[in-house]
């Protein structure tokens, strides 16, 4: 993905994208073939609901627009609130991510949801080195963590300074004119930061 990013709205049958484990479509395309899986679903199930993101198709209905963000290379990277494209998929060589919220509504509930996705985030993310730590002991670090061991002074591999920091970068929103709109996040966004979570304002 290559900025800047374009947060723009365009017509059904102009707006392409590359669904995520799709082939390239229209929007008018995807979202027609999205209804018809959601009908089949709904009768496969015998229930009045729909699951998955085929519960926010009503979202779309009587847009004249659709709404999309683009990369700088022109290239539709998401299609709120449907889908992401599978250029940006997350993969396990993924280090960098870029997370967007939107809302036609309320720019305060866009930040609540995004700091509580981001400390989610910085959670799981604590958790998995921790348990990636203790997974790769060494046979002398294992026989000290079993109390194996005498020497009680971990070896220089085990003195780490614990997990890597999720590092959050500040994001300017402007519009076309280079007026800003929002910035995310501000210094009242994200106030009660863990210590494993470094915020670069």
């Amino acid at each position: 993905m290559t900025g800047p990013l374009l947060y723009c709205a365009r017509p059904p049958q102009d707006l392409k994208i590359i669904p995520l484990g799709r082939k390239e479509a229209k929007a008018k395309d995807l979202v027609r073939q999205l209804q018809l899986e959601a009908e089949e679903q709904r009768k496969q199930k015998k229930r009045q609901t729909v699951s998955g993101l085929h519960r926010y198709l009503h979202l779309l209905d009587g847009n004249e627009n659709y709404p999309c963000l683009v990369d700088a290379d022109g290239d539709v990277i998401s299609f709120p609130p449907i889908t992401n494209s599978e250029k940006t998929k997350v993969k396990k060589t993924t280090s960098d991510l870029f997370l967007e919220v939107t809302s036609a509504s309320s720019l305060q509930t866009c930040k609540d949801v995004m700091d509580a996705l981001v400390l989610k985030m910085a959670e799981m993310n604590k958790n998995t080195l921790e348990n990636k730590e203790e997974g790769s002991l060494s046979d002398t670090e294992a026989d000290v963590a079993a109390g194996r061991r005498s020497d009680p002074s971990p070896s220089p591999s085990a003195a780490k300074d614990g997990p890597s920091p999720l590092v959050v970068e500040q994001v300017r929103v402007v519009d076309l004119e280079g007026s800003l709109k929002v910035v995310y996040p501000s210094k009242a966004d994200l106030a009660t930061a863990p210590a494993h979570v470094t915020v670069v304002r």
